[in-house]
């Protein structure tokens, strides 16, 4: 369970005059001052106070740790990734991952290797509008596996229907067909959910509560899906199914997306183990092909559930080419279509083209942009997506 949220305006009654708990190490960088400050700006900028000046100290050292763990990723990073402090810097690895855990069955097998076919250079759904507003699953309920199936069934029907769609997250937490809820929970479980209920309805219809409450039967789906499938785990076929079908979702470490700032994250085998994943996000396009001369920048655009106010504005940017935090141990997508009609290849937008519905200069889209690896402490805020 995360740290409680309340008034910031309780900062005013407080006397700033810490001693770090025994054991704690400042970065090398930076003073006791500097760390104190960032750490009220911190509480102000995410409304947070405690039960009590114990648990506020505490909270304190978890941070100055959170700092620390921060400045290593940065020292280890491959790619332009930034880290620093995010909302979570007052949470220890254990409450972030209890909060997001999506564990994987160790016994599912993956479809065989197909033939390889050539990607475009680069593909990125947004541009097509084809990608619903990122969303927030809250801080209580692990259901990352409900909104990255919902967010896959919406850009799919957008796709090949062109409805928009904005479907209940809600509605698959409820009536799970294997009763998963906010435990955590797998994709193909809400995959199995929508086609047992014969669709799914409406976010307006059946809305996010952030808990698991009675399923409740309304009979007026918007949207639903002939079945679901599991993908090669190679990424130059990942590529070219999202390219020519639409977005999917992929499993993976998120080990380093608690400090994950901005930027293209290639973080090293030690810091992000392929071996153990246990978030779900949709995988809604790629770049980097051709773009950058000097050096490798191919990345994944993936969009989280986490609010805009984390990462690149929602977003998450993971190198491609390398299995990064083992982003393809377990592709799986929805399969929609016209019933009776064939299925049909559709072409995503390049990344960075005019047909954009919303500008987002990130380094999803420049993949020379984030350069800069001695910010990590004073990095960008992450209310303004790094920007």
């Amino acid at each position: 369970m995360g740290p409680g949220v309340l008034s910031p305006c309780l900062l005013l009654l407080w006397a700033w005059a810490w001693a770090l708990p025994a054991g704690s190490v400042l970065p090398p960088e930076l003073s006791k001052a500097e760390v104190t400050r960032m750490f009220k700006d911190f509480m102000i900028q995410f409304n947070r106070t405690y039960r009590s000046p114990a648990e506020q100290r505490r909270r304190f050292g978890i941070f100055t740790q959170s700092l620390l763990a921060a400045r290593r990723l940065q020292e280890t990073e491959l790619g332009t990734g930034q880290y620093g402090v995010t909302r979570f810097s007052d949470w220890t690895d254990e409450e972030f991952r209890g909060m997001f855990r999506s564990p994987p069955p160790h016994t599912m097998r993956q479809a065989p290797q197909l033939l390889r076919k050539k990607p475009p250079p680069s593909c990125d759904w947004r541009k097509a509008g084809a990608v619903t507003a990122v969303k927030d699953q809250g801080d209580k309920c692990s259901s990352c596996w409900a909104f990255a199936a919902v967010a896959n069934i919406e850009s799919l029907w957008n796709i090949h229907f062109h409805q928009p769609r904005n479907l209940s997250v809600q509605e698959v937490l409820d009536c799970s067909w294997c009763g998963a809820g906010c435990e955590g929970g797998y994709v193909w479980d809400a995959f199995t959910t929508v086609l047992h209920k014969r669709g799914l309805t409406s976010e307006d219809a059946y809305p996010y509560t952030g808990r698991k409450e009675t399923c409740h039967n309304l009979n007026v789906p918007a949207a639903y899906i002939q079945g679901f499938q599991t993908l090669p785990g190679d990424e130059v076929e990942i590529a070219a199914h999202v390219a020519s079908k639409g977005p999917i979702t992929v499993t993976l470490n998120s080990a380093v997306m608690k400090n994950y700032q901005n930027g293209i994250s290639q973080p090293s085998v030690m810091s992000c183990s392929p071996d153990h994943v246990d978030h779900v996000v949709l995988l809604v396009g790629y770049g980097g092909d051709g773009q950058c001369k000097v050096m490798d920048r191919r990345y994944w655009i993936i969009k989280n559930s986490w609010g805009k106010g984390w990462g690149e504005k929602g977003y998450y940017c993971l190198h491609r080419g390398s299995n990064a935090c083992g982003i393809t141990t377990f592709p799986v997508t929805a399969t929609v279509h016209r019933v009776g009609a064939p299925g049909h290849n559709v072409h995503c937008p390049p990344e960075g083209g005019a047909a954009a519905a919303e500008s987002l200069l990130t380094a999803c889209q420049d993949p020379c942009y984030h350069q800069d690896r001695t910010n990590w402490g004073h990095g960008p805020s992450l209310g303004d997506g790094g920007k």
